[in-house]
C-alpha cells in the first residue's frame, strides 16, 4: 500500500511544471494499471514514442519510472532496470519543479532492485548518487533513508566497518521505528562476525519496546536463538525462535519475510535434532509464504532443505521434485544477477556511443555554420583556419571525454 501511495505521489508531482495534456495522459496510464496492466503498457509505450519525438522530458521521466516499477512487480527485472536507467537519463537532463527529488527517488528504487539481487556494487553506486543529490537539497529525511539502505547493502556485501559506522551515525537521527531496525541490524553484524557479547547487548535493547513495535522484539528473539544454536544450545535456540514465531503470528500486519525466515530456521534446527515431523510442519508453514515473500534467494534455500527432509522420510520422488525446484531457483537467481550487471554496463556503453555520434553531428553543424559564415564575410583564409582549428580542438576534447568514460566503466585501463 505504501509503495502504491509513493508511486501516485511520484506520478502526480510537478503538475504545474508539465503540460496539462501530458499530465492527463499520465493519469490515464496510472488508472489503467489498477485493472488493465496490458492496456497500461500499450498506452505507455505509445506515449514514450510521442514524448521522445517532442523532447517531453517530464513525461519520459514519469513513464519510465512507472514502467520500471510495474515491470519489477511482474518479475521482468531486465526491463525494469532498463526503464529506471532511462528515467535517470532523462531526469538528469530535465528542468521542472522538484526534478531533483525525482532524481533521488528513481535512483533509490533502482538501487533497491540491485540490492535485492545482491548486485551490491551497483546498489552502492546509485545510493551514493541519491545521497549526493539529497545532500545538495539538504533533505535530511531522504538522506537518512538512503544511508540506511546503503548501510544494509554494506552489511550484505560484508563491508562490516562501513556498515557499522553508518548505522551508528543513524542511531541518533532516526525515527523510533528506524532506530529499532538499526539496533537489530547492528546486533546482526556483531553476531555474524562472532562478537556475541556486543550482539546480545543490542538485541536485549529490543526486549521492552512499545506494543506497536513488537516485531523488533520478535526479531531480536529470533537472532538470540540463532546465537544459542551457534553456541551449541539447540534446545534453547528452538525455544527462543518458537517464542519469536508466536509474537509474529499475533501481529496483524506481520512482516511475512521475517515470519518466513523464522519458520525456515526453526525447521532447520528441528531437522538437526532429528524431529522430522515437527520439521515438516515448520517447512510447510514457510512454503505457504513463498509467494508473499517474493525473495528468490530465500526460496531456493527452503527448496533445498525440503528436499533433504524428503530423502530422510523415504520420499525420493518428492525429494527430486524439490531438488529440481532448488536448481531452477538458483539458476534463475544467478541469471538475473548476471543480467543486471550486463544491462547496466551495456546501457552506459550505449549512452557513450550515442553521445559520441551526437557530438560528431553537432560539430558538423557548427562546421557548416562557420563555413557559410566565412563565405559571407569574405575572410576566407582566416575563417578556414579558424574552422579547422576549432574542429581539431573539439575532436581532441571529445576523444579525451570518451576515453575517460570508458576508464570509469573499466572498459580500458
Amino acid at each position: 500500500m505504501v509503495r502504491h501511495i509513493l508511486l501516485i505521489l511520484f506520478i502526480t508531482t510537478s503538475y504545474l511544471a508539465s503540460s496539462s495534456t501530458t499530465q492527463v495522459e499520465l493519469d490515464q496510464v496510472y488508472s489503467l494499471t489498477k485493472n488493465n496492466l496490458d492496456s497500461a503498457y500499450t498506452l505507455s509505450y505509445e506515449l514514450l514514442k510521442k514524448y521522445d519525438s517532442q523532447d517531453e522530458y517530464y513525461g519520459l521521466v514519469k513513464l519510465n519510472y512507472l514502467l520500471g516499477y510495474y515491470q519489477s512487480r511482474e518479475g521482468n527485472i531486465g526491463k525494469s532496470v532498463l526503464h529506471y536507467l532511462e528515467a535517470i537519463r532523462y531526469v538528469d537532463e530535465a528542468d521542472y519543479d522538484n526534478v531533483q527529488k525525482d532524481a533521488i527517488d528513481i535512483r533509490q528504487n533502482l538501487a533497491n532492485l540491485y540490492r535485492k539481487f545482491k548486485a551490491n556494487d551497483l546498489a552502492i553506486k546509485y545510493y551514493k548518487e541519491g545521497i549526493e543529490i539529497a545532500d545538495w537539497l539538504d533533505d535530511r529525511k531522504k538522506i537518512n533513508s538512503l544511508k540506511f539502505n546503503l548501510a544494509l547493502t554494506y552489511k550484505q556485501a560484508d563491508y562490516n566497518e562501513e556498515a557499522i559506522a553508518l548505522f551508528k551515525e543513524l542511531l541518533d537521527v532516526s525515527s523510533t521505528k528506524r532506530r529499532y531496525r538499526v539496533i537489530n541490524e547492528l546486533g546482526l553484524i556483531f553476531k555474524n562476525t562472532g562478537d556475541f557479547e556486543n550482539a546480545k547487548a543490542y538485541f536485549l535493547q529490543l526486549q521492552n519496546v512499545e506494543d506497536k513495535y513488537l516485531i523488533y522484539s520478535a526479531k531480536a528473539l529470533h537472532n538470540l536463538g540463532r546465537m544459542e544454536y551457534d553456541s551449541n544450545n539447540p534446545e534453547k535456540a528452538i525455544d527462543l525462535i518458537s517464542r519469536s514465531i508466536s509474537i509474529k503470528e499475533k501481529i496483524s500486519d506481520v512482516d511475512e519475510r521475517s515470519l518466513f525466515i523464522s519458520y525456515k530456521t526453526l525447521g532447520e534446527y528441528l531437522f538437526s535434532m532429528g524431529d522430522l515431523s515437527a520439521t515438516e510442519i515448520a517447512y510447510n508453514s514457510a512454503e505457504k509464504l513463498i509467494d508473499a515473500v517474493k525473495d528468490e534467494s530465500l526460496s531456493f534455500e527452503l527448496y533445498r532443505s525440503i528436499s533433504q527432509l524428503k530423502y530422510e522420510t523415504d520420499n525420493p520422488e518428492k525429494a527430486r521434485d524439490y531438488s529440481n525446484l532448488y536448481s531452477k531457483a538458483v539458476d534463475d537467481f544467478l541469471e538475473s544477477q548476471q543480467d543486471l550487471q550486463a544491462i547496466d554496463r551495456q546501457y552506459n556503453m550505449d549512452l557513450i556511443t550515442k553521445r559520441y555520434f551526437d557530438e560528431v553531428a553537432k560539430q558538423e553543424r557548427i562546421s557548416n555554420i562557420l563555413f557559410y559564415s566565412k563565405m559571407i564575410s569574405g575572410s576566407l583564409l582566416f575563417l578556414l583556419l579558424l574552422t579547422v582549428g576549432y574542429n581539431w580542438y573539439q575532436k581532441v576534447q571529445l576523444r579525451k571525454s570518451i576515453i575517460q568514460d570508458l576508464i570509469n566503466l573499466k572498459v580500458v585501463d
